[in-house]
C-alpha cells in the first residue's frame, strides 16, 4: 500500500535550461494579452450572459460576472507563478506534475480535456445559434420538430467537423488573424454597450433580484465558465519570448480588461430588454431585434461569429496537446501521442477529440455544457492553488530539484520531503473549507428553516479553516528561489481561491455531480488499469523530463548538424582550392612543356641552318 501511494506522489523535475524548446520563441506581451481575449470573449458574452440573466439571475447579471471575475482573478494569479517559472507547454497539468504528484496532475490533464471537450462544445452550441439568428431563424425551420422538442442540435456538429478538418490538415492558427479576430471582436462589444446604454430603460431594472441574493452566486458558478480561455496563455508560454515578464502581466490585464467588458455588456442588456424577454442562445441579436434595430442585429451576428469561431479553433487546437502531454508521459493510452509526419498534428488525439465534441455539442445544451465545464475548470483552479503553497514552502525547488539554503522552520523528514505537520495542516484546512461551504450551500436552500445550533456549527468549521491556514503560515517559511514573480500574501490568497472554488463548485446542480462522477470514474479506471504500469516515471524512474531530454538531443543533433555542414563547406572549398592549385600546375607544366617543346624546336631549327 505504501509502494502505491509513493507512485501516486511520484513528481517530475525540470533540468538544464527551461528556456530552450524546439517551438519558436515569437510572442510577446501584447500578442498573449489578445490571444487570451480571443479565448475568452466568445460564447461567454454572446451566448451564457442571455442564458444566466434569463434563467438566473435577472437584472443582477453583473455582479454574477464580477463574482466570478475576482475568483478567476485569484486563480489567474496563482497560474501566473507556474508560467512565469515553468515556460512549458501543458499548463495545469505539467505544473501538478511537477509539484503535487502524478495522481493529482491526472486528474487536472483528465479535467483539462473534459474542459476542452465541453468547451468546444458550448461554443459550437452558441455559434450555431447565432449562424441561425443571421439566416433569420432559417436553420430553426429546416430542423425536424423531433429534433428541436429533445433540444438537439446536428448543425452544431457540421460546425466542429469542419473546425476538426482544417486543424487536421494542418492548418496553424495565425497570431495575426488572431489578432483581426479579437479586434472586430472588442469592436462588437464596445459597440453593444454604447448602444445599449442609449437604449436603457431603467424600468428594466425594476426587479433587480427576482431569485434572491443566492442567485448572484449560483450565476456566477456558470459565468465562470466565460473566464476559462486564459489558461492559453499558460499553454502558450513555451512560445513566448520572455515568460517570466509575458505571462503573469497578460494574465493580470486579461482578467482586468475582460472582467470589465463583460460586466459592461452586462449591464447593457439587461437595460435594453426586459430579463423575461430575453433569448438564450443570441441574446445580443434578439435584444437589438427587440428595440427595432434590425441592422444592428447582423452587425452583432457577424461579430459573435467571428469571435466565437475563434474561440472554436483555439478550442479544438489546444485540446490535442492536453491529450498528447499526458499520452507521451505514458499515462493514459500511448497511441494518442501519434503525430503525422506530414502535417506534425496529434491527428489521432484530434479525430478522436473532434468526436467527443460532436457527441456532447449534438446532445446537450448550453447551460448544461456551461455546468459541466465550470466543475472541471474549478478543480483544476482550486489544486493550481494549493500547488502554489506546495511550491512556495518545500525544502526543495520542485521546478529544478535545487535544495533550498534556508533553516526550515519545521522538522523535515530528510532533505526533500514535504514536513509531514505542514501536510496535516493543509489537509485539515481542505477538509473544513470544504465542510464549510457544504453548510453554507445548505443554509441557503433552507433559510427559512436554519436554526441557531446549525449557525453555531457552521461558526465553529469556518473557524478551524481560518484556523488551519494561519497554523500553515506559522509552521513554514518561505524557500529562496529567486523566480521575476511570486504570488503575494501565500499561503492566504491562494487559499482564498481555493474557499472560493469549492463554494462554486457547490452552487452547481446533482445532476452535474453525477455526471463528473462518471467521467471522473472512466479516467481512474484508465489510470489504475494502464497508466500507472505505463507511466514513463514506472518504465524509466530515472527520466525526470523526457521532453525536455528530447530537447537536449534534438538541440545536440542540430548543433551536429551545423559542424558537419560547415565542415563540408570547408572542405568543399578546400577541395575547390585544391583543384584550382592543380588546374594552375597542370597548366604551368603545359607551359613548361610548351616552352621546352620551343626551345627545341629552335636548337633544331639552328642546327639545320649550321649545316
Amino acid at each position: 500500500m505504501g509502494k502505491l501511494f509513493e507512485k501516486f506522489a511520484r513528481t517530475r523535475n525540470l533540468e538544464g535550461d527551461v528556456m530552450q524548446t524546439e517551438l519558436k520563441r515569437c510572442l510577446s506581451t501584447f500578442d498573449l494579452v489578445l490571444m487570451g481575449i480571443g479565448s475568452m470573449v466568445g460564447s461567454g458574452m454572446y451566448v451564457l450572459a442571455g442564458e444566466i440573466a434569463h434563467e438566473i439571475t435577472g437584472p443582477a447579471l453583473f455582479l454574477a460576472f464580477l463574482v466570478a471575475g475576482v475568483a478567476s482573478g485569484l486563480s489567474a494569479w496563482c497560474y501566473a507563478e507556474f508560467g512565469a517559472r515553468v515556460p512549458k507547454a501543458g499548463s495545469a497539468y505539467v505544473y501538478t506534475y511537477l509539484t503535487i504528484g502524478e495522481l493529482a496532475a491526472f486528474v487536472i490533464g483528465w479535467n483539462l480535456i473534459l474542459e476542452h471537450v465541453i468547451g468546444s462544445a458550448a461554443v459550437a452550441r452558441g455559434l450555431a445559434g447565432y449562424i441561425n439568428a443571421l439566416s433569420n431563424g432559417g436553420i430553426t425551420k429546416i430542423t425536424p420538430h423531433s429534433l428541436l422538442k429533445l433540444h438537439w442540435n446536428p448543425y452544431c456538429v457540421i460546425v466542429v467537423v469542419l473546425i476538426g478538418i482544417i486543424v487536421c490538415i494542418g492548418i496553424k492558427e495565425s497570431i495575426i488573424v488572431n489578432n483581426i479576430l479579437t479586434a472586430v471582436n472588442i469592436a462588437v462589444a464596445l459597440f453593444v454597450v454604447f448602444c445599449g446604454f442609449y437604449l436603457a430603460d431603467p424600468d428594466n431594472w425594476s426587479d433587480f433580484l427576482p431569485n434572491g441574493v443566492g442567485s448572484i452566486f449560483k450565476g456566477a458558478a456558470q459565468a465562470y465558465f466565460a473566464y476559462v480561455g486564459y489558461d492559453s496563455i499558460t499553454i502558450a508560454s513555451e512560445e513566448a519570448l520572455d515568460p517570466g515578464f509575458s505571462v503573469p502581466v497578460a494574465l493580470a490585464a486579461d482578467v482586468l480588461l475582460v472582467s470589465a467588458l463583460y460586466c459592461a455588456v452586462s449591464i447593457a442588456l439587461t437595460l435594453m430588454v426586459p430579463c423575461d424577454q430575453i433569448k438564450n442562445d443570441s441574446a445580443f441579436a434578439a435584444a437589438f431585434d427587440y428595440n427595432e434595430w434590425y441592422w444592428a442585429k447582423y452587425l452583432v451576428c457577424v461579430g459573435a461569429i467571428a469571435a466565437m469561431t475563434c474561440s472554436l479553433l483555439g478550442f479544438v487546437m489546444t485540446m490535442p496537446r492536453c491529450i498528447y502531454a499526458m499520452a507521451n508521459d505514458g499515462i493514459i493510452f500511448r497511441f494518442l501521442a501519434i503525430v503525422s509526419n506530414r502535417t506534425q498534428v496529434p491527428v489521432v488525439a484530434t479525430v478522436l477529440g473532434t468526436i467527443a465534441i460532436c457527441i456532447f455539442a449534438f446532445f446537450l445544451t448550453l447551460s448544461e455544457l456551461a455546468e459541466f465545464m465550470s466543475i472541471g475548470t474549478l478543480l483544476a483552479y482550486l489544486l493550481i492553488a494549493v500547488a502554489v503553497i506546495v511550491l512556495r514552502y518545500h525544502p526543495t525547488d520542485l521546478i529544478t530539484g535545487e535544495k533550498s539554503q534556508k533553516k526550515e522552520a519545521s522538522p523535515l523528514v530528510g532533505n526533500q520531503e514535504w514536513s509531514f505537520r505542514q501536510t496535516v495542516a493543509l489537509l485539515l484546512f481542505l477538509v473544513f473549507a470544504a465542510i464549510t461551504n457544504i453548510f453554507i450551500c445548505v443554509a441557503c436552500v433552507f433559510e427559512n428553516e436554519t436554526q441557531v445550533i446549525f449557525i453555531i456549527i457552521l461558526s465553529i468549521f469556518a473557524v478551524l479553516t481560518i484556523i488551519s491556514l494561519l497554523y500553515i503560515d506559522v509552521i513554514s517559511k518561505e524557500n529562496d528561489f529567486k523566480t521575476r514573480y511570486r504570488v503575494p500574501l501565500v499561503p492566504y490568497i491562494p487559499g482564498l481561491s481555493v474557499f472560493i472554488n469549492m463554494y462554486l463548485m457547490t452552487q452547481l446542480t446533482p445532476f452535474t455531480w453525477l455526471r463528473f462522477a462518471i467521467w471522473m470514474a472512466i479516467g481512474f479506471l484508465i489510470y489504475f488499469f494502464y497508466g500507472l504500469a505505463q507511466s514513463n516515471l514506472e518504465i524509466k524512474p530515472e527520466a525526470k523530463d523526457l521532453s525536455s531530454e528530447k530537447v537536449k538531443e534534438n538541440a545536440t543533433e542540430k548543433v551536429k548538424n551545423e559542424i558537419l555542414d560547415k565542415i563540408s563547406e570547408e572542405d568543399e572549398q578546400r577541395e575547390g582550392g585544391d583543384e584550382q592549385e592543380k588546374r594552375e600546375k597542370e597548366e604551368k607544366n603545359e607551359n613548361k612543356e610548351e616552352l621546352v617543346s620551343n626551345a627545341a624546336t629552335a636548337e633544331q631549327t639552328e642546327d639545320t641552318d649550321e649545316s
